[in-house]
């Protein structure tokens, strides 16, 4: 065994109760900047589509599963322009209304206001439609969004998370590196080369920092089953959005982890670890 897993393996044996809650609440607050993160770019900003406010009593909105074949989406569009009650039909693609969102919608004008609830209800059994909006109400809750506040809370929520993550790293390699005082003096005074001493130690983050992405990862894909409806969160049905947060949440986390572990490791620079008295 070389002499950096050897210290590393002492290292987790010597976590004790104290150093122990500390690097669990670490863990626990990488999760959460991580978690902020995702969550940021995995809801809407409440830009998805056009709210319902703005629909005149004789208007629709159709929003489409982006599972649907373009014959299907066509075929579609026939059943509604051929009904006598619908006045006129547009499809414009998810994208263009709502950047980042998937699928498609129809854009309904009913012959009159009284006409519009026989379209909507008929329009809610077609297969491949995941919401109704209509003037008068939608007929399935509004997708999941962010607030102006909420993604302000969210930003503020990251980088405090960052912040005391890094002030209780310190607290918990301290407590742990005191009880190696000892063999670090030692191993200093023997002409042990820091490039031993501190590999081990910033490993340590690094490990705190992937549990903090799997976590994450277990989360992403836990929530993506859970809410199941497109319309709910439409961009949580985007399987490369998906892959390509998680992705980036595992770098991000290694890459905090890291840095906590390289925090910790500057505990080694305080006279008490001098092989000096």
């Amino acid at each position: 065994m070389s002499t950096l897993l050897f210290l590393f393996r002492e290292l987790l044996g010597a976590i004790r109760t104290r150093s122990a809650v500390l690097f669990g609440a670490v863990i626990l607050l990488v999760f959460v900047c991580l978690a902020s993160f995702a969550t940021l770019l995995l809801v809407g900003d409440g830009a998805d589509g056009r709210p319902m406010e703005s629909l005149d009593p004789d208007e629709i909105v159709v929003h489409l599963s982006p599972r649907l074949s373009a014959e299907t989406v066509n075929t579609l569009y026939a059943r509604i322009r051929s009904r006598e009650d619908v006045a006129s039909i547009s499809f414009r693609f998810a994208e263009e209304v709502s950047p980042g969102s998937t699928g498609g919608r129809f854009f309904i004008r009913t012959t009159s206001a009284a006409a519009m609830s026989g379209v909507r209800d008929a329009v809610e059994t077609m297969d491949g439609v995941t919401q109704v909006e209509s003037g008068t109400g939608a007929s399935a809750a509004p997708g999941l969004t962010l607030s102006a506040s909420a993604r302000l809370g969210l930003l503020v929520a990251l980088v405090l998370s960052v912040v005391l993550s890094l002030a209780l790293a310190r607290a918990g390699f301290r407590a742990l590196l005191r009880t190696f005082r000892v063999e670090i003096r030692v191993m200093r005074l023997s002409g042990t080369p820091e490039r031993t001493i501190v590999p081990p130690v910033v490993g340590l983050g690094t490990l705190m920092g992937l549990l903090s992405s799997l976590l994450l990862v277990a989360g992403i894909y836990l929530g993506q089953y859970a809410i199941g409806d497109a319309a709910v969160a439409p961009r949580f049905a985007d399987a490369g959005l998906v892959l390509g947060v998680t992705l980036a949440g595992l770098a991000l986390g290694v890459l905090l982890g890291t840095l906590i572990g390289l925090f910790g490791a500057s505990v080694l620079a305080s006279r008490e670890f001098s092989p000096l008295p």
